[in-house]
């Protein structure tokens, strides 16, 4: 079954936005999986308490878990063409599930790497399915696409806030941490039943002549494509140094327990909702260049925010930086995944797996690096390593965008797309 065509805006000349049951699906996996990725920056400094871990190794669980992300997207494509988007989709939430409840029941760093592992391999599952599916059913539009992206990782915040809330009020309550990583299982338990119908089929785009395109593509996207899917890696390598050394910063430099510096995470994530949800309106209509534009504007304060919490001599500026970094990464991701994509189409899936592939070689490097040199340096001489990948960053952007665009792109920036 296909999704039925979205109402086009016949004054504009683009497809209405629709949010319709495929899109909500892949929405509430996305969320999902959020929560287990973003809880492991205020469980990581509690899990390292618990089970008397170094930094190093408290960083090799991000290590484990972008190695299990990047064994999937080296994979995906076979994966691809034996198994449709629905199996992929259910699979991997199974999969992050399991092993979001064998991390909480861990007694062992090494039973605990295992759940990091196998929750990279399930997370990058679902994320790369999700993604793909969201990019190519509303890629009629660069502007539908970029807002479908950037709406998935709104939805994907609420539940990236709600992590360091349930983990302050379990510890308020006298409660284990560790039963916040049952809330995967459940919310899995509780999509099934009602969305386990839908196929997860994105809407194909016919052709001018009528005919759906199925033409073979490439499978090595050029062009500008691996700058932007560089600059993607780079810019979730940046977030997840913020997500997952802010607490321990926070513990050095600030009066703050273990427990109080997860707390305070939830201002990175409400920033990164507050950036999300108004990034939902500013992408309306974008095209290639003002989506470029938005990210340049988002480097912008995503560098004011580290330098306040890097350099911060009170509490309230190390907090104000935190939430100005979490408003600056907001939309870093949805946004430069969107312009990888539009530079590569018709080729949306192998696209999102190059993408996923280069983010997960940042998220695996990244932070075992900060993790190293702070047994070495301190926690603050080390993070401000991390504020090198902005000017790095901002090098890909202005050289991809001096790039030509690719010659099979139609003009209004619709990228085909294959009915699988």
């Amino acid at each position: 079954m296909t999704a039925a065509p979205a109402p086009v805006a016949r004054a504009q000349g683009i497809p209405a936005f629709a949010r319709d049951r495929l899109t909500a699906t892949a929405y509430g996996g996305l969320a999902v999986y959020a929560y287990v990725l973003y809880a492991l920056g205020p469980l990581l400094p509690l899990l390292r308490q618990d089970l008397r871990l170094s930094y190093a190794l408290m960083s090799l669980h991000s290590t484990a878990f972008a190695a299990g992300a990047m064994l999937t997207n080296l994979l995906f494509r076979r994966l691809r063409t034996r198994l449709d988007h629905r199996v992929l989709f259910w699979s991997a939430l199974t999969t992050l599930a399991l092993g979001s409840l064998l991390l909480a029941t861990g007694l062992s760093a090494a039973v605990t790497l295992t759940a990091a592992l196998l929750g990279g391999i399930g997370g990058a599952l679902l994320q790369t399915t999700a993604l793909a599916v969201l990019a190519e059913h509303h890629g009629a539009h660069e502007s539908l696409r970029a807002r479908a992206l950037v709406e998935a990782n709104a939805a994907a915040s609420v539940s990236a806030l709600a992590a360091p809330l349930v983990i302050s009020g379990l510890d308020g309550a006298g409660a284990a941490w560790n039963w916040c990583l049952v809330l995967p299982a459940l919310a899995v338990a509780a999509m099934y039943p009602v969305l386990r119908a839908e196929p997860l089929r994105p809407r194909a785009l016919p052709s001018p002549g009528g005919a759906t395109t199925a033409a073979r593509q490439p499978d090595r996207p050029g062009g500008s494509f691996p700058l932007r899917a560089a600059l993607c890696g780079l810019v979730v390598g940046f977030e997840f140094c913020l997500a997952y050394y802010a607490a321990p910063l926070l513990t050095s430099t600030a009066d703050l327990t273990d427990g109080q510096a997860s707390s305070a995470l939830a201002l990175f994530y409400g920033g990164e909702l507050a950036g999300r949800l108004a990034g939902s309106r500013l992408t309306a209509g974008a095209r290639t260049a003002r989506s470029a534009a938005l990210v340049a504007g988002s480097l912008t304060v995503a560098a004011a925010g580290f330098l306040a919490l890097w350099l911060a001599s009170t509490n309230w500026l190390a907090l104000l930086g935190l939430f100005l970094g979490g408003l600056g990464v907001a939309n870093l991701f949805p946004l430069t995944l969107s312009l990888a994509v539009s530079a590569a189409p018709g080729r949306t899936d192998q696209a999102t797996a190059r993408v996923q592939l280069a983010v997960s070689t940042c998220i695996m490097l990244a932070p075992l690096l900060l993790g190293t040199l702070s047994d070495r340096l301190g926690v603050r001489s080390a993070f401000g390593l991390a504020g090198l990948l902005l000017p790095l960053a901002a090098l890909l952007l202005a050289t991809g965008r001096r790039r030509p665009a690719p010659s099979d792109a139609s003009p209004s920036g619709a990228t085909p797309h294959v009915r699988h």
